[in-house]
């Protein structure tokens, strides 16, 4: 409901005991036998070493059940989940639980409990089919840390917007920003209004005191019709770089005729649905039917969106129709969405080991975010600043197209073999025994095939090569394992056909 006044943040310690499903005593006790408290027990990769895993981890969140008996929460409340236990406020028995969905990329996960009486008077909460208004207020229940009964925040919702969300740390959505404190134990915890859910709690603003961050009904919507099939596909993404024309000089000179309004295509990323059939230097003048303004925005349903909220709303195997101009014609052009062909990993990565060769006590792995964290702290300052060139300009400067993985040697354990290279890390191979490196699986390769009595490997820039004596290494690789206890030389993720 829309109020007209400010609210103050208000903190409800609510302590009645839950009723049985479908005998509430009231609205209040009805709403808190769906907020369920979640124990994640996690272990993260160790990219430094990355045929080890690190140490475990706890955390907790909050989550809420939906129908189906399935708990909605958000994604970094479970990630890297060894041991789940879930449990309501007053039964004082934790229940094994296990992740059943994912998606990283808009932070939304579900759970089951493995025990069907754990849902024994409880209920479910339905979803709203609407964004809420601005200025309209909602509730934020949860399990603050340290807490072991639900609180309830009020707040108001002061912005609609895009923004990245922090747990892949690369994936803009839809988010609702509410004045309200989301600390982490209220993470996945429902924000409702009129009693049903609007969205989840899952981040808060850095730097701003009571701003929180929801994921808002349009994504939980994605995710959920996303993993009907039993697969979760995530977001297909069009790949289009696009340009404002606010200025009335550059729309003259890109051709856009008196009347008209749109944005100009000036680039598009490789691997992506639009690739091949947006061109650079299109003029497009609608979406899906939607005029876009020169702004890039578009209005659905009266509120304004960017362009690209038609995509995100839609599932990978659908698309989109663009009206465009292209050599100065007015034209149709659909685009089928695909999944997207991620020729760099430069997202956080969750349940997946990382990739890495050794040989001769050299490691050989990808760039990609995880190793860049490597270097700790503000590693976007402090990172070898050629990796960093590599990372940040890979689609832009069509680093993929001749390197489709840009491959390290991050480190060497020291041994009589490599001696005097122990120094070396850090480095882009550009060959190995003269073939050319462009992934893992090639370098491992270059390997295998030579017959001579050397191994050359070159690097990026103006470096010597490092050369190293074929015969002693057949010897001497499986003792290099044996001292740094090492269980395998090597580990390569299953790829998948993404076409």
């Amino acid at each position: 409901m829309k109020i007209n006044r400010l609210v103050t943040v208000l903190l409800v310690a609510l302590g009645a005991g839950m009723p049985a499903a479908g005998k509430a005593g009231n609205d209040t006790e009805r709403i808190r036998s769906a907020i369920v408290k979640i124990r994640n027990v996690s272990q993260r990769a160790n990219y430094e070493a990355p045929w080890e895993d690190r140490d475990f981890s706890g955390g907790r969140g909050s989550g809420v059940i939906i129908s189906g008996n399935r708990i909605l929460t958000s994604a970094h409340v479970v990630s890297d989940s060894k041991y789940l236990e879930i449990e309501k406020e007053k039964s004082g028995t934790p229940y094994r639980g296990v992740v059943s969905f994912i998606g990283h990329d808009c932070d939304l996960a579900l759970i089951d409990v493995l025990d069907p009486t754990f849902f024994e008077e409880t209920t479910s909460l339905p979803f709203s089919q609407e964004i809420p208004e601005l200025g309209s207020l909602v509730l934020v229940y949860g399990f603050p840390s340290g807490g072991r009964r639900i609180s309830v925040t009020r707040g108001i919702i002061s912005r609609i917007d895009y923004t990245r969300y922090s747990h892949s740390g690369r994936d803009y959505h839809l988010i609702l920003q509410i004045d309200a404190a989301i600390n982490p134990g209220n993470s996945g915890g429902p924000v409702l209004q009129d009693e049903k859910i609007v969205g989840i709690a899952f981040q808060v603003v850095k730097k701003s005191e009571n701003v929180g961050h929801v994921i808002p009904i349009t994504v939980i919507n994605h995710f959920l019709d996303d993993i009907e099939d039993g697969i979760y596909d995530g977001y297909p993404d069009l790949g289009i770089i696009p340009t404002r024309l606010l200025n009335p000089a550059y729309r003259d000179y890109v051709g856009l005729p008196k009347g008209k309004t749109g944005v100009v295509i000036s680039d598009l990323i490789p691997g992506h649905s639009a690739i091949d059939v947006i061109h650079p230097g299109d003029l497009l003048l609608s979406i899906d039917g939607n005029p876009i303004r020169n702004d890039g925005t578009i209005l659905i349903d009266d509120k304004s969106y960017q362009l690209e909220e038609v995509v995100e709303r839609k599932q990978v195997g659908d698309e989109v129709v663009f009206r465009l101009i292209r050599d100065g014609e007015e034209i149709t052009c659909r685009v089928p969405l695909k999944k997207n062909v991620e020729l760099m990993k430069s997202w956080k990565e969750y349940e997946e080991k990382p990739e890495y060769y050794l040989f001769g006590g050299l490691l050989f792995q990808p760039l990609s975010l995880e190793y860049l964290k490597t270097w700790r702290g503000d590693w976007w300052n402090r990172a070898d600043s050629r990796l960093l060139y590599y990372f940040n300009y890979y689609n832009r400067d069509k680093l993929c197209l001749a390197r489709p993985e840009v491959i390290l040697l991050t480190r060497i354990l020291a041994a009589p073999v490599n001696q005097y290279y122990s120094g070396l890390s850090d480095l882009v191979v550009d060959t190995v025994n003269g073939e050319k490196i462009v992934s893992l699986a090639s370098l491992i390769s270059a390997f295998a095939a030579q017959t001579g009595d050397f191994h050359i490997i070159e690097f990026e820039g103006d470096l010597p090569p490092c050369v190293l004596n074929a015969r002693r290494l057949k010897k001497e690789n499986l003792r290099i394992l044996e001292r740094y206890g090492v269980s395998q030389d090597r580990y390569l993720a299953p790829r998948e056909d993404k076409n």
